[in-house]
């Protein structure tokens, strides 16, 4: 009969906040497309041993090598492609399993409803009280479950009873699984038990009543009171109850009302008799049926105490000798509870070499103080004597992470590829080829990473190992390499972010041509034609036009072109007409704007309808304008001439023309103090202006060109 304390997963929420919440402050995550980081960024993991990585990660892959749980990345979803994700990087939500489906309620009741049959009670149909708790909600009466009852009950029928105080019994038990919280009626008259099994019984409902009211030191008396019982279950249970109860009691006033741990106020006293009673059931009881549970409950003793060493030594047994049978919670839910009761607490204080190479990892990182050092680094010697090689690996991170030392690293690593890799392995060869790349041969890492392709069967190595070669050909000129018709590179998102970022106007005409996916070619011409137009290439955007059918699909492009969610461009975009004037100002087509601007570059219709252009189609600020952060996938230049229009500049241009026909001028100086409107932010690109400036402008509208319907129907500037 397991009568709870806190669930396992409850007890992992203490101490930390959910996992979307740690991937972004809106719920949301979005990739961050780079191979060396040395801080953390929860969305963007990849599958080696980093410092940017989430220690869970980490430890997930550590696990994968030594066979305790396989690295099974779920599927991405349609969220996950949405916000651009590729397989790699990830967010750390993508290692957790998804939960199995609860089995339903009355399933869950179909043994003790058969077992009440046989008594001859039926049972009103009621949920139990231990059953009314959301997932992963901690509560000491959890376990007052169908199971629990069915556990006692099944005792009561071989106990050796009057057939009435079978009933009786029966009939307890199942008034008690209606409440967490017995206060009413005496739940059974102890003077209608007269056999000495039935007592006993009766003595051990009344401590399982206490204790899950919250009574912990009337519970511990009453299970001690049984634990002479001939009833070996019931001994049993009654022995690991104390230790529950001690622990409830101990951890009774100990957390405040965000439920998180105030050590101070633990009962200390109870917490020993807790850890005593605890490895005194062990002892008595090696193959006991409740070790599982009570290896878990000194866990969180190890834990209220603030225990680093044992609850280290803990987790480490827990996650690489225990048998599943021998865990009372699953690995995913330790791989949590690992994470936000050990290495986020104790950091300085780990010394189990599989925790601490996690431990350091973490310490690495450039915003996270207290940082590590080489000092400290040196001084575990002794604590990896058992995980040599990993010990090896920390200090070849530390040289090039912290130290910037890539050579010092180099002689750290293994010189030669393994005819496999597992986790540990594919990192240690990471590792070197990102040193490699920081002393800046390029062409050796990127005979690395293709010596490494073959090589990279377990999940997500490949996919880390095409974005490391993409990044590395396109840092080193190459990038013609990664859309040759024989390259490795494949990954869809890793090519879209190319080719949007970075190529230049020959490398997407060869993309239009002769890329396989179709996707790629339209991202392709749409790329190609939105930057010969917005960085006025305007003779070249007229022949590239001519490769566009009269009627291009209207399928919208929105990840390949950079869009999150909802958005996106399809090629329908360079038919614009612009017959719809909204604004009262007509425009030709798009192709007609930009002969005429190839023309005149400074003609006013014609910055003015470009400006519109980009206006009615929502192109302000679009991704493709966005710049790629410093040192990420994408960031180098691109190899395109010119600089991007923008709309403020271009009225900039109209109104300063003396030349400037009189609506041309009005509706420049309309549309420019629009920029400004609501917020008094620029929203249309190029160089800010002050709001002495825009008060001009409107004063200028309102004075010299009140006639026209801009000038009128203006009321204020921002």
């Amino acid at each position: 009969m397991r009568i709870g304390l806190l669930s396992s997963v409850a007890l992992a929420l203490f101490a930390g906040v959910s996992l979307q919440a740690q991937a972004s402050g809106d719920d949301s995550c979005y990739p961050d497309w780079r191979i060396s980081r040395d801080t953390l960024a929860g969305c963007s993991n990849l599958p080696f041993l980093s410092p940017g990585n989430d220690s869970r990660v980490n430890l997930r892959l550590l696990l994968a090598d030594k066979k305790t749980t396989a690295l099974a990345p779920n599927a991405l979803n349609e969220d996950d492609l949405a916000q651009g994700f590729g397989p790699v990087p990830f967010a750390v939500y993508r290692l957790v399993p998804h939960p199995p489906a609860a089995p339903a309620v009355e399933q869950q009741g179909r043994e003790l409803d058969t077992l009440l049959v046989s008594l001859g009670i039926q049972r009103e149909a009621t949920t139990a009280a231990g059953e009314q708790f959301l997932s992963g909600e901690g509560n000491r009466c959890r376990s007052n479950n169908d199971d629990s009852a069915a556990a006692f009950i099944r005792q009561v029928i071989e106990a050796d009873i009057a057939p009435n105080e079978r009933v009786l019994l029966a009939n307890a038990r199942l008034k008690l699984l209606s409440t967490c919280d017995w206060q009413g009626s005496v739940l059974l008259e102890p003077q209608l038990i007269a056999s000495t099994q039935g007592r006993e019984l009766t003595t051990y409902l009344l401590a399982a009543s206490d204790f899950y009211s919250g009574r912990f030191v009337y519970a511990e008396r009453g299970f001690a009171a049984v634990t002479l019982t001939s009833l070996p279950w019931l001994k049993e249970t009654a022995d690991y109850m104390i230790a529950r109860a001690s622990l409830n009691h101990a951890q009774e006033n100990a957390f405040d009302e965000y439920g998180m741990p105030q050590r101070e106020a633990v009962d200390k006293t109870a917490l020993d008799e807790a850890e005593h009673s605890l490895l005194r059931y062990l002892k008595t009881y090696p193959q006991g049926r409740y070790n599982a549970s009570a290896r878990g409950l000194l866990r969180r003793v190890h834990w209220l105490a603030g225990d680093a060493k044992k609850l280290a030594d803990d987790f480490a047994w827990q996650l690489t000798e225990a048998s599943e049978a021998q865990r009372n919670v699953s690995i995913d839910e330790l791989v949590e509870e690992t994470d936000n009761k050990l290495l986020t607490s104790y950091a300085d204080s780990v010394s189990n070499p599989l925790l601490l190479v996690i431990n350091d990892l973490m310490w690495m990182r450039a915003n996270n103080p207290p940082k590590l050092t080489r000092e400290t680094l040196d001084a575990q010697k002794a604590a990896f004597a058992s995980e040599p090689a990993l010990y090896d690996y920390v200090q070849a991170a530390f040289a090039l992470y912290v130290e910037h030392q890539p050579d010092d690293a180099l002689k750290r690593l293994p010189q030669n590829v393994p005819s496999s890799l597992d986790y540990f392995a594919f990192s240690q060869q990471t590792l070197r080829g990102l040193a490699l790349e920081a002393r800046q041969d390029w062409q050796g890492a990127a005979a690395l990473w293709l010596q490494l392709l073959p090589l990279a069967t377990q999940p997500l190595q490949r996919d880390q190992l095409e974005l490391a070669l993409a990044m590395n050909y396109e840092r080193s000129g190459q990038l013609a390499k990664v859309f040759a018709s024989d390259s490795p590179i494949q990954a869809r998102q890793v090519r879209y972010i190319l080719l949007r970022s970075v190529a230049g106007p020959e490398l997407l005409r060869q993309q239009i041509n002769q890329a396989s996916d179709p996707l790629e070619r339209s991202t392709a011409q749409f790329v190609l034609l939105y930057k010969d137009l917005l960085r006025g290439q305007f003779a070249t955007f007229a022949e590239d036009l001519q490769q566009l059918p009269t009627e291009p699909s209207a399928d919208k492009l929105g990840t390949s072109l950079g869009y999150v969610y909802d958005g996106g461009q399809s090629l329908k975009l360079f038919r614009w007409s612009g017959e719809n004037a909204q604004s009262g100002y007509a425009c030709p087509s798009i192709a007609h704007i930009a002969n005429t601007l190839q023309g005149d570059p400074k003609n006013p219709q014609g910055l003015n309808c470009l400006g519109e252009f980009i206006l009615r189609n929502g192109l302000d600020g679009m991704p493709l304008e966005q710049a790629r952060s410093a040192g990420s996938l994408g960031s180098s230049a691109a190899d395109f001439k010119g600089e991007t229009f923008s709309r403020l500049d271009g009225y900039k241009q109209v109104i300063a023309n003396p030349k400037a026909p009189h609506d041309d001028k009005a509706y420049a100086l309309f549309r420019a103090i629009n920029c400004y409107a609501p917020s008094g932010y620029n929203s249309c690109g190029g160089e800010d202006v002050d709001k002495a400036l825009r008060k001009s402008w409107f004063r200028q509208l309102k004075s010299g060109f009140a006639d026209t319907q801009w000038g009128k129907s203006l009321q204020y500037y921002w």
